[in-house]
C-alpha cells in the first residue's frame, strides 16, 4: 500500500456542472464592502447603491434636428403642390432659453438641439421648407405631433429608477450617471483574485523555452478575463511540482485575497500535488466535473474562501474559467453577468459521449455572407438555415485542449448536453459568444 490519498488516484463523486456552480454560490457568499468614488473611475465597477434621476432628462422640450419649430396641426395637409405659409416669428439659439410664444400660423428657426418656443409641438426639417422672405415660411410635408423632438423626461424621468444595485458599470452607464449630474458612485470593493501556475515546465512570458518547457500563458489568460469582470488579479508566480512549495503559495494566496485560481496541477498523475496540498489546508468540495474540456476541476474551501483548481491545458482552462469561474466572480461581486448567446446552425454533425457536457469551440459566420459561396456543403445549409430563420452557421474549431490556435480562432462555445451523443449536422444550436 502506498501513501497516496484515494481521490487523487480516482474522481469520485463527479459533479455536473449546475451542480458544481451551486456549490459554489452556496458555500461562498458576497462580503464585500462598498466605497464612494468618482465616476471616471468607475468603469468595470459593480453598482452597490440603487441609483435614481433627481431630474429630467432633457429637462426642456427640444429639437432633434435643424428645422422649425411649430404647431404640427398648421402643417396638417401641407405637400409639395399645396404648401402650408407661416409667419416667422424669430430664432432660437444654441444653448439659451426662448422667450418665443408661438401663435396659431407660427413657427421658429431652431438648431438642432434647441429649446422648443412655447406651444411649439413639433420640427419640420429645414429640407422640407423654403423662406420666400425674412417672415413667410413656405412648409412642403406634414410632420406628426412631436416630431423630430425629445420631450421633458423622454430618456430619463425624474424619482425613476435610473441603474440596480449590483449592475457592472461601463462607458454608458458612467454617461447616463453624468447626463443626471452624479459626478461620485457607491461601488463594491473590487474582488481580489489571487493566481497561481503550477508546473515544473512552465517558464514565465519573457523567458526563452528549452525543449520540454512551455511558456506561461494561462495565468495571464485568467487575469485578463479578471480585469474584464471588473476584479483585480493578483499574480504569485510559478510554482515547481513540489508539494511544499504549492501549500505556502496556496497559504499565502489565501492570505492576502478573496478568490485563489490555481492553474495546473488539478489532475491524478503523479506530480499533480494541488489536491493533496488543498486537502491538507481545508474542504475539498468537488473534485472532477462533468464536462470536456475541464474534467479534473477542484473546489477547495480555506479560510472560508473558494479555492479553485483549473486544469493546465489553455483550452480546458479557459473554458472552465467561463462556464464556473465566472458565475462565482459575479455571485461574489453581488452582480449576475448573463453570458451573450446567439442562434446558429451547426455545419456538420459534432461527436460527444453521453455522461460529460461537451464545450466544443465554433466559429458563427453571417450566413448573408456565406450566400455568396457556392460550395455544395454550404449552400445545402443555407436551405436549412431558411427553414428556421437562423441566420448564423456554427462551425466547430477541433483541436486538443493543449493547443492555443483554437482559443483565439473560437468566437463561441456550444453546450452539447450531457445526455446527448452529439448533434446533427444543421441543428439548431445556442452559442455563448465568447
Amino acid at each position: 500500500m502506498n501513501n497516496m490519498v484515494l481521490p487523487k488516484g480516482l474522481f469520485l463523486n463527479v459533479k455536473t456542472t449546475a451542480e458544481t456552480i451551486d456549490i459554489l454560490c452556496n458555500h461562498f457568499l458576497p462580503s464585500l464592502l462598498f466605497e464612494s468614488i468618482p465616476i471616471l473611475e468607475a468603469n468595470n465597477r459593480v453598482l452597490a447603491q440603487d441609483v435614481y434621476s433627481q431630474i429630467d432628462v432633457p429637462n426642456f422640450n427640444r429639437s432633434t434636428m435643424d428645422g422649425y419649430g411649430l404647431n404640427a396641426r398648421d402643417t396638417f395637409g401641407a405637400s409639395s403642390s399645396m404648401p402650408a405659409y407661416l409667419n416667422i416669428a424669430g430664432d432660437v439659439l444654441m444653448g439659451e432659453t426662448t422667450h418665443l410664444r408661438l401663435k396659431s400660423g407660427e413657427a421658429a428657426r431652431i438648431p438642432t438641439g434647441g429649446m422648443l418656443p412655447e406651444n411649439a409641438n413639433a420640427v419640420v426639417m429645414i429640407e422640407y421648407t423654403h423662406e420666400i422672405d425674412n417672415q413667410t415660411l413656405e412648409v412642403q410635408k406634414p410632420v406628426g405631433v412631436w416630431e423630430n423632438t425629445v420631450c421633458i423626461g423622454q430618456d430619463i424621468k425624474k424619482q425613476n429608477l435610473l441603474f440596480q444595485a449590483g449592475r457592472l458599470l461601463r462607458a454608458y452607464e458612467i454617461g447616463a450617471l453624468a447626463a443626471i449630474g452624479q459626478t461620485r458612485v457607491d461601488v463594491y470593493q473590487r474582488l481580489r483574485v489571487g493566481i497561481i501556475s503550477t508546473g515544473d515546465e512552465i517558464v514565465p512570458a519573457h523567458a526563452l523555452p528549452d525543449k520540454g518547457q512551455v511558456r506561461d500563458i494561462n495565468s495571464l489568460v485568467i487575469a485578463s478575463k479578471v480585469l474584464e469582470l471588473g476584479a483585480v488579479p493578483n499574480f504569485y508566480g510559478i510554482v515547481q511540482d513540489r508539494l511544499e512549495l504549492i501549500h505556502d503559495a496556496i497559504k499565502a494566496c489565501v492570505s492576502q485575497n478573496d478568490v485563489v485560481l490555481i492553474c495546473g496541477g488539478s489532475s491524478v498523475g503523479a506530480r499533480d500535488f494541488v489536491i493533496d496540498a488543498l486537502s491538507s489546508m481545508g474542504e475539498t468540495l468537488v473534485h472532477g466535473v462533468a464536462m470536456k474540456p475541464g474534467k479534473p476541476t477542484i473546489v477547495a474551501k480555506i479560510e472560508e474562501k473558494p479555492v479553485i483548481g483549473l486544469p493546465g491545458h489553455p483550452a480546458s482552462t479557459t473554458i472552465v474559467f467561463l462556464v464556473l469561474v465566472q458565475p462565482l466572480l459575479a455571485h461574489l461581486q453581488h452582480t449576475t453577468l448573463s453570458p451573450w448567446y446567439l442562434t446558429a446552425i451547426t455545419s456538420r454533425n459534432i461527436p460527444s459521449q453521453p455522461g460529460r457536457e461537451d464545450y466544443v469551440r465554433v466559429r458563427t459566420r453571417d450566413m448573408n455572407q456565406e450566400a455568396q459561396m457556392s460550395a455544395e456543403g454550404i449552400q445545402s445549409q443555407l436551405t436549412i438555415s431558411a427553414s428556421s430563420n437562423t441566420k448564423y452557421l456554427a462551425e466547430p474549431v477541433f483541436g486538443s485542449s493543449g493547443l492555443i490556435r483554437p482559443i483565439f480562432e473560437a468566437n463561441g462555445l456550444i453546450k452539447i448536453p450531457i445526455d446527448c451523443e452529439g448533434l446533427d449536422e444543421g441543428e439548431e444550436v445556442r452559442v455563448m459568444l465568447m
